[in-house]
């Protein structure tokens, strides 16, 4: 356990964690199987072979892992997040944890014992209510929790030993750089000046009223645009939720206490609370072993699907008294009721059932068309075999024509609404270079103006939402000028059109500057030091040689 930890540490800035008993619900159905014949070559780096089960550990259930572990910045680091596609994802971590080996070895970078289990200690995962290390909950995680899937402690070790290495191995590479410390004066002098301005804005809803097209029009822009209106996926699945049966507690009707002095009455309370948390220990225990049961039932019936290749899906959840379902078919914004369910978590942080469903392909063999076991509320477990699919495709004209006019007109109108603006913040800077107020020229071009400030970033103003956006707009504009026309959301899909005039400009004194400067600088120099590492560990990526040699 942790006290014999050899190795490992991770930086944690998230404290929510995703659950671990997921931790190989995606992939390759060929995971299944153990080493040996079952464990074939997967992939090559650089003309070293991996087999299935060295991938699964080292990428698809270490992806997983690590974000239970609240590793978000080493998994950011490793180009493992923000990838839709889990296989490309797992494939991502697997490489760079090699090229990052490497380097570590080139440099001498080897992270010490101390280090690791400092660093497991101080992880938010595990820990009690009272933020101190809880050797319960690390035992459950790091055994039962992860081992189940066919991982160890060895292996939770080394994903945390890297986590260590990466982040060294990143101040070793990026060490010369350093930022710009009047940069930094600058940023945090800007942030710290409140504003007076006056606003003005025009509503997309001006321009949209008036666009009327007529079904030419709109099919003649829908041969440009049709690609974009998709119908969504639709799955059909048949699966069973293999549930434990628990025994029932005892229940006892309540009675008069017997005891006649203060002295018997404490001790029959005593006997009673004892007698209860007997009970419920022994309660408790026969949950576990019917849990146990299960488990191996449902190892079982995993372990003779692959024996059978997937042919014996109903045959033996028959066998086991699990009851199928086969649905009808649904896309994932409405997947059935008994489907929409989360996964069992023990942080509060856990995926939905449906996201592993809809990783299933049509396309892989029968086997792979087959969940992998997926960990429920209450001790249940959740299999399913994808039976048929309806993948997207584009709309018709008709399908899609509700929801195409609808942006057709707002894309009209936001081309309309950038351009007037344009146009008025043309004529207002004219104006003010005339010597009219900003208040006379905005009503001449109809708009209506309102007075705001001083304030700063952090203030709250009546009737605006978005005070950063407002402040981020003026923080830079010279008084008495117009601020180029701030579009929201964005650009693209212009919403309003925002004109702040900046009346004043002024720094707050604040004795707490100088501190905030150093760490502008620190996280300036941060950031300098990850876009050097990205750059190594991209050039590394692009001169291995990376062959998959399992389809």
């Amino acid at each position: 356990m942790i006290e014999h930890l050899r190795k490992y540490t991770g930086m944690i800035i998230f404290v929510i964690a995703l659950l671990f008993v997921g931790l190989a619900f995606f992939g390759d159905h060929g995971t299944f199987g153990g080493r040996g014949t079952n464990d074939p070559a997967y992939i090559s780096v650089d003309g070293n072979a991996y087999s299935v089960s060295e991938f699964r550990k080292k990428g698809e259930a270490s992806l997983q892992l690590g974000g239970g572990l609240g590793l978000y910045p080493y998994l950011v680091t490793m180009g493992a997040l923000g990838n839709p596609n889990q296989e490309e994802a797992a494939k991502q971590l697997f490489v760079n944890r090699l090229l990052v080996e490497q380097g570590c070895e080139e440099f001498g970078i080897h992270p010490g014992d101390a280090e690791v289990t400092a660093a497991l200690k101080a992880m938010p995962v595990f820990q009690g209510q009272d933020g101190t290390f809880d050797q319960a909950k690390y035992n459950t995680i790091a055994t039962e929790g992860i081992g189940h899937y066919g991982m160890t402690e060895k292996d939770l070790f080394e994903l945390v030993r890297d986590s260590i290495a990466t982040e060294k191995l990143a101040s070793v590479i990026g060490g010369g750089l350093s930022s710009d410390r009047q940069s930094a004066l600058e940023s945090v002098a800007s942030r710290d000046q409140q504003v007076t301005i006056q606003l003005a804005r025009i509503a997309l809803s001006s321009f949209q009223e008036n666009l009327k097209p007529t079904d030419d029009e709109l099919k003649t822009a829908w041969e440009t645009k049709k690609d974009a209106y998709q119908t969504e996926r639709k799955i059909k699945v048949t699966y069973f939720i293999a549930k434990p049966t628990y025994p029932e507690a005892k229940k006892e009707e309540p009675k008069l206490p017997d005891a006649l002095t203060e002295e018997d009455k404490k001790k029959a309370e005593k006997e009673a609370a004892d007698k209860k948390a007997a009970e419920d220990a022994a309660l408790a225990e026969q949950k576990r072993t019917v849990d146990n049961e299960l488990a191996d039932a449902v190892d079982a019936f995993l372990a003779d699907l692959q024996n059978s290749e997937g042919k014996d899906f109903d045959k033996l959840a028959k066998d086991n008294n699990w009851e199928l379902v086969t649905t009808e078919f649904f896309p994932r914004s409405a997947v059935p009721p008994a489907l929409s369910v989360n996964l069992r978590s023990t942080t509060g942080a856990a995926r939905a059932a449906a996201d592993f469903l809809f990783q299933l392909d049509m396309s892989k063999d029968l086997l792979a068309r087959c969940s992998e076991a997926l960990p429920l509320n209450d001790g249940a477990w959740l299999i399913a075999r994808l039976d048929e699919e309806e993948e997207a495709r584009t709309k018709t004209f008709e399908e899609a024509k509700e929801d195409f006019t609808k942006d057709y007109i707002a894309e009209h109108a936001g081309e309309a609404l950038k351009k007037d603006a344009g146009e008025k913040a043309a004529k207002i800077r004219e104006a003010l270079g005339a010597g009219k107020s900003f208040a006379d020229v905005a009503k001449e071009v109809g708009l209506e103006p309102k007075a705001h400030g001083p304030f700063k970033a952090t203030d709250k103003l009546e009737g605006e939402a978005d005070v950063a956006t407002l402040f981020q707009a003026a923080s830079t504009v010279a008084p008495g000028s117009l601020a180029d026309p701030k579009f929201l959301p964005d650009d693209k899909k212009p919403e309003t059109a925002l004109f702040v005039f900046v009346e004043k400009r002024e720094i707050v004194k604040d004795p707490a500057r100088a501190e905030r400067v150093n760490q502008a600088v620190t996280m300036s120099g941060r950031s300098l030091q990850n876009a050097a590492f990205d750059s190594w560990l991209k050039a590394r990526l692009e001169s291995a040689k990376v062959e998959m040699l399992t389809k």
